[in-house]
């Protein structure tokens, strides 16, 4: 069975990645720690295009959780940004990578404003 972090990291290649640039280019190792072990994920952004492939080496950028942690980010259950400031994951690297990589992540429920028929006057 694939667990939710997984799932995430090999549907990247398979998601169209809307608005990312030159300027998001890089690549970010994910060390995702479990059940004793640590899981490498290294994402790669260039063009526009998002690829992840299991490496445990390289990376302009490091995340680095716990997989029940990263599981909730996956799940759109959790931000990764919140995560990061209550000391639930750590990053070291590029922090333009980091604002990059949160764009990859789904949102979680509710926490967009629903738009309703004539919110807008336009």
């Amino acid at each position: 069975m694939v667990d939710a972090t997984e799932e995430f990291f090999r549907s990247l290649g398979q998601r169209r990645q809307r608005g990312l640039t030159a300027l998001h280019e890089g690549t970010v190792r994910f060390d995702i720690a479990g059940d004793g072990s640590v899981d490498h994920w290294l994402v790669s952004i260039a063009r526009g295009e998002v690829t992840a492939a299991r490496q445990a080496t390289g990376g302009d950028a490091v995340v680095r959780a716990d997989r029940a942690v990263f599981d909730r980010i996956a799940q759109g259950e959790a931000y990764f940004l919140t995560t990061v400031l209550r000391g639930e994951a750590e990053v070291e690297g590029s922090p333009r990578l980091f604002a990059t990589v949160r764009r990859l992540f789904p949102s979680p429920p509710g926490s967009r404003p629903e738009r309703h028929r004539g919110d807008d006057d336009g």
